[in-house]
C-alpha cells in the first residue's frame, strides 16, 4: 500500500447505536433484543458460530433487513427505517459480487456512475484508491485473471472509492487461504487505522478477532454473550460459552463436586455457588500437588498440548518444548488462585 497522503479524505467519522434491535421472522428469533454501541473511528468485530445472529445484525445496520423492533442510530440521526442508500454506508461482501466483464476500474467506480459523478472526479478517485491499495498495475484486468486476494482489494477498494465513513464487512477474506487470511488481516486493521474508518466485521473465525478487533461482539443463539474488548474477553469471559469460544486451545472447563473436582479428591478454593471452573492451558503449571495422566500429547514447534485426566475431568496444559512429556506419563499440575475462573449450574462467571 502506498502513502497515507493518497488515501480518499474521510471526515467526521459516526458512531452507530442499537437501541433494544432485534430480528424474527414468524416464530423464529434472529436476533433477541439487543443493545450495541460502536464508537468513532473504531474497528468492531461481530464473532460468533453459525446462526448466531451476526449477519442478521449486520444487515439491520446496513439496512437491507428491516429491525422487528428497537432503533438504530448512524451518528445520532435515527436510520432505523431509512433504506440502505441513505445511510452512508458501504457494504463488502463475502463472494466480492465483482462483475466478470468488466475492468478492475470500472468495478471500482461502478457506483459512483450509477450515481452520475462526474468523470474527473470519478478518476480522481479511482486514482486515489488504486494507489492507496496498490492495484495500478492491475487496473484493466477482469476478475478472473485476479488472485483471490487481488479480488479482495478491488471489492474493497469499490467500498472506499464512495468515500463512505462506515465499512461493512461480511466475512470478506473467508474465501482466501490461511497465508493471505494472514496477511490481509494485517493490511485491513492498517488500512482501517489510517483512514479513520468505523468499520463492523463479521467472522466466525476467533483469531480474526483477537488480531483486529478494538471491540469484539460475541454472539450466541442470537444474543449477545459479552461485549469488550479481546484482551477483556480473554482474561474475564463472562461464561462458558465465551470461554470456550474465544482461545486457541480454548479453556478447560472441570466439573465440580461441591469444591472437589470431579471423580477426584482434589479440592479447590471457589466463591458460593461455582459449580464449574475454567483454566487457560497457559496458566497451568507442571509444578503442583495434583496428580494427572497424560492422555494425548500434541507437538506444535515452540511448545506442546497436554490433554491431561484429573478424576473424572479432561484438562489442557501448555508446555515448553524443552518440558519432554509422553503419553501415560503421571504430572503435578498446579495453577494459581486467580488463574481459576469460577461459573455457576447456568454457565454465567461469577465475580
Amino acid at each position: 500500500m502506498s502513502d497515507a497522503n493518497q488515501a480518499p479524505q474521510h471526515v467526521a467519522t459516526p458512531r452507530i447505536e442499537l437501541r433494544g434491535v432485534g430480528k424474527q421472522w414468524g416464530d423464529v428469533v434472529a436476533l433477541q433484543p439487543s443493545n450495541v454501541c460502536i464508537e468513532a473511528g473504531s474497528f468492531a468485530v461481530l464473532l460468533g458460530p453459525s446462526g448466531c445472529g451476526k449477519t442478521t445484525t449486520l444487515r439491520l445496520m446496513a439496512g437491507l433487513d428491516v429491525a422487528s423492533r428497537g432503533q438504530i442510530l448512524i451518528d445520532g440521526r435515527d436510520v432505523t427505517a431509512a433504506p440502505p442508500a441513505a445511510r452512508d454506508v458501504a457494504m463488502v461482501f463475502q463472494n466480492y459480487a465483482l462483475f466478470p466483464h468488466l475492468s478492475v476500474a470500472d468495478n471500482i467506480v461502478f457506483g459512483l456512475q450509477v450515481r452520475r459523478a462526474p468523470r474527473a472526479e470519478r478518476e480522481e478517485r479511482l486514482a486515489r484508491v488504486l494507489a492507496l491499495l496498490g492495484l495500478e498495475a492491475l487496473r484493466e484486468r477482469k476478475p478472473a485473471q485476479l488472485s483471490g486476494g487481488q479480488q479482495q482489494r478491488v471489492a474493497l477498494a469499490r467500498a472506499l472509492v464512495a468515500g463512505r465513513n462506515i465499512c461493512l464487512m461480511d466475512e470478506p477474506l473467508s474465501n482466501l487461504d490461511a497465508q493471505l487470511r494472514q496477511e490481509m488481516r494485517q493490511e485491513l486493521r492498517a488500512l482501517q487505522q489510517r483512514l479513520g474508518l468505523t468499520v463492523v466485521y463479521v467472522t466466525h473465525d476467533q483469531t480474526e478477532a483477537m488480531s483486529m478487533a478494538d471491540q469484539v461482539v460475541l454472539l450466541n443463539h442470537g444474543r449477545i454473550e459479552q461485549t469488550g474488548t479481546p484482551r477483556d474477553i480473554y482474561a474475564h469471559p463472562a461464561s462458558v460459552f465465551a470461554a470456550r469460544f474465544i482461545g486457541t486451545p480454548p479453556m478447560s472447563i472441570i466439573a465440580l463436586d461441591g469444591s472437589r473436582i470431579r471423580g477426584s479428591t482434589h479440592c479447590v478454593a471457589v466463591p458460593d455457588g461455582t459449580t464449574q471452573i475454567g483454566l487457560r492451558p497457559e496458566e497451568i503449571a507442571i509444578d503442583g500437588d495434583l496428580g494427572a495422566k497424560v492422555i494425548e500429547c500434541e507437538y506444535l514447534g515452540a511448545d506442546s498440548l497436554l490433554r491431561c485426566e484429573v478424576g473424572s475431568e479432561t484438562v489442557t496444559v501448555r508446555t515448553p518444548r524443552q518440558r519432554r512429556v509422553q503419553v501415560g506419563d503421571t504430572v503435578r499440575l498446579g495453577w494459581t488462585a486467580g488463574a481459576a475462573h469460577p461459573f455457576d449450574a447456568a454457565g454465567r462467571r461469577l465475580g
